[in-house]
């Protein structure tokens, strides 16, 4: 019989998956419509004198889905931006306090800035303002804000729990310090 925190940690994982499987995707193809999109557009206007109507808000929109589904993918890897000259040189215990306050003020952080793209959302929603090419509702281009902020924060948590209650140092939810260093002397 499996216990509750087993299932737990099994569920989560499940999810994480497909999370990280559903963001992959939406970056890798995000990245490749605004590739093709761009293309299109010079090759359109090059050629035929004339530019696709549409290209500049579906850059918008993609930039919006890369930009924020790399937050959080970046976040679950471990791979965001970190200012180490400091940690680096601090003894082990100091790191691992240090570890754990800045995973938890960064979910903090991150939370806060979700509930602000929620409330902006809603005050953004109701003056039904849409693309003038695409005749999309702008509110539902920065859906993808709250729901990504959040996995971050979500993430940034996570971390900062396993930081409490393990040895390793954890700079993602599934990701340690010493498994980041090896991957970045490849």
């Amino acid at each position: 019989m499996t216990s509750s925190p087993g299932l737990i940690k099994s569920g989560y994982h499940r999810v994480i998956g497909i999370v990280n499987k559903v963001e992959g995707a939406i970056l890798i193809i995000s990245v490749l419509l605004m590739a093709t999109n761009n293309i299109a557009n010079v090759i359109g206007r090059v050629i035929f004198n004339q530019s696709l109507f549409f290209a500049e808000e579906v850059n918008s929109i993609l930039i919006i889905l890369v930009t924020f589904a790399g937050t959080s993918f970046a976040a679950r890897h471990g791979s965001h931006i970190r200012m180490t000259a400091i940690f680096d040189a601090l003894p082990r215990r100091f790191q691992k306090f240090l570890i754990i306050i800045i995973t938890f003020v960064t979910a903090v952080c991150i939370f806060t800035i979700c509930y602000f793209s929620v409330k902006y959302i809603l005050w953004v929603a109701p003056r039904g303002q849409i693309l003038p090419a695409l005749q999309i509702p702008v509110y539902t281009i920065y859906l993808w804000v709250p729901i990504s902020l959040f996995i971050t924060g979500f993430e940034y948590f996570i971390a900062g729990v396993r930081n409490l209650f393990s040895q390793e140092i954890f700079l993602a939810s599934e990701v340690t310090s010493e498994e980041y260093e090896n991957v970045a002397e490849i």
